[in-house]
């Protein structure tokens, strides 16, 4: 069942502002929804019905998953979405039995683990979203329109609204003041407001990077009919800091494959077939390789580059202005190889959801300190997924950076977790429950799951495969 919200708890009369039409600002567009009277959704792109990538979506047509604790986000917020995204095409995977993991030298046993995901390319998915947050009462659309700049209150303290420019049609160029009670920046990495927020008076934002330089190459293939594979999806990733590459192919709408091969510290792929099939044959684990070697693709690889992971800490601010907030990659892009991008957004959407129901309890109509607020839930939920990507990037020594704090001990433990999974299925479940963001990472040093890996694991139940 989706959240409800009583006509009284809303903040009657109101106007949020979205800057930024993608995931993260449709699912902040879903849950203003619920609050405010009216959301404008501003979107520099055009945006149809179609199932074509966007300009401003450059990743838009490479792989991208959906982890499970994503699913169940989007089932709160939209009841009907998986059952569209199955009968759309979509396939549901149990994140075990229906795949081959090659991970860390290793390959994972293979069992059903009830731990069910959904593959679709991103297209399709933003698309069912879109088509929803659209739908909703109050919720009005202007695309094709820059955001250059804020407005603000007398004293600076207050965000009033966003300055917005028209990029195309009769009055391109022209300039507008979108006024609204909170604004939401979800414009994802190219967002510019520490600049607009810095002009204002209110200092730097301090910012986390470290340089990752990932690449990788998707291509798109036909399923062949009978599939003879005795699991429906693979993902490959080598053995760090030893092997920099990462691969994986999984089913999409349409009877189609999606195949992507990467590779992290410049180690990328070739985008022409011949290079891209190689690079297959060089992947620490021959399995994609046995699966493409004679699939028809269906058009040429498309590559994409993803150089830092990088994060700004606005609740570190001293001071933060009231009617504004900050959420997806505007807040945090993290590698994107973890596939936590789409969750974690979802994830920072349901905070805000829970700072505004707050609110509204505890002062009424005003929305003086909800921005503060906000934020520094939004970095206490995006601490796990940065800590989970870290921890792993920070295995290659050519990556610089501050380091986790222990992040020596927590390699050893989590190397010993990746080898223990292979052989014991207990182990494996939990690992996979926190790779999915069922759990927090704390759940793989519980007695007895730190127990089974210290005694390298005990052998998978009858009726498991590899």
């Amino acid at each position: 069942m989706g959240r409800t919200i009583r006509a009284n708890e809303r903040f009657g009369g109101r106007r949020a502002i979205v800057i930024g039409g993608s995931m993260a600002g449709l699912l902040a567009t879903r849950v203003l929804s619920d609050h405010f009277d009216e959301v404008l959704l501003v979107e520099r792109d055009k945006l149809s019905d179609s199932n074509e990538a966007r300009k401003g979506v450059p990743q838009g047509r490479q792989l991208h998953a959906l982890l499970k604790r994503g699913v169940n986000i989007l089932d709160e917020l939209f009841p009907d979405i998986v059952a569209a995204l199955l009968a759309g095409g979509g396939q549901a995977l149990d994140v075990s039995a229906d795949f081959r993991f090659y991970h860390f030298g290793v390959e994972k046993a293979r069992f059903p683990s009830g731990i069910t995901a959904i593959s679709t390319t991103r297209t399709f998915l933003e698309r069912e979203i879109r088509r929803r947050v659209l739908a909703l009462e109050g919720v009005r659309c202007l695309d094709e329109r820059d955001a250059v700049g804020f407005t603000a209150s007398e004293d600076r303290s207050r965000i009033t609204g966003v300055r917005v420019k028209l990029r195309s049609g009769e009055g391109a160029g022209t300039e507008e003041d979108l006024l609204g009670d909170l604004i939401v920046d979800a414009a994802g990495r190219g967002s510019v407001a520490p600049k607009w927020l810095e002009k204002l008076g209110y200092g730097a934002t301090e910012e986390s990077m470290y340089k990752i330089d990932v690449g990788y190459a998707t291509r798109i293939y036909r399923r062949p009919e009978p599939i003879t594979l005795p699991y429906k999806a693979i993902f490959i990733i080598g053995k760090a800091p030893e092997s920099r590459r990462l691969a994986g192919l999984f089913p999409i709408e349409d009877g189609r494959w999606i195949s992507f091969v990467g590779g992290l510290l410049g180690d990328h792929p070739p985008s022409d077939s011949a290079g891209y099939l190689d690079f297959v044959r060089d992947l620490p684990s021959d399995a994609l390789y046995e699966a493409l070697k004679d699939a028809e693709p269906l058009g040429d690889a498309v590559t994409y580059k993803f150089p830092t992971n990088r994060r700004r800490h606005y609740e570190r601010l001293e001071r933060f202005p009231d009617g504004f907030a900050v959420l997806g990659d505007s807040l945090c892009s993290f590698n994107p190889i973890y596939g936590q991008g789409m969750t974690t957004a979802g994830l920072v959407a349901l905070a805000l959801d829970d700072c505004l129901r707050e609110q509204r309890r505890r002062h009424g109509s005003s929305i003086r300190g909800l921005s503060k607020r906000f934020q520094a839930e939004a970095a206490r939920v995006t601490d796990v997924p940065w800590m989970m990507a870290a921890t792993e990037d920070f295995r290659y020594p050519e990556v610089q950076g501050k380091r986790p704090f222990g992040q020596s001990i927590m390699e050893w433990y989590l190397g010993r977790v990746h080898q223990v999974v292979a052989r014991d299925i207990q182990v494996e479940l939990c690992f996979l429950r926190v790779m999915h963001m069922l759990e927090p990472p704390t759940a793989l040093l519980a007695p007895t799951i730190l127990a089974r890996v210290l005694a390298g694991g005990f052998p998978r139940a009858r009726g498991a495969n590899v």
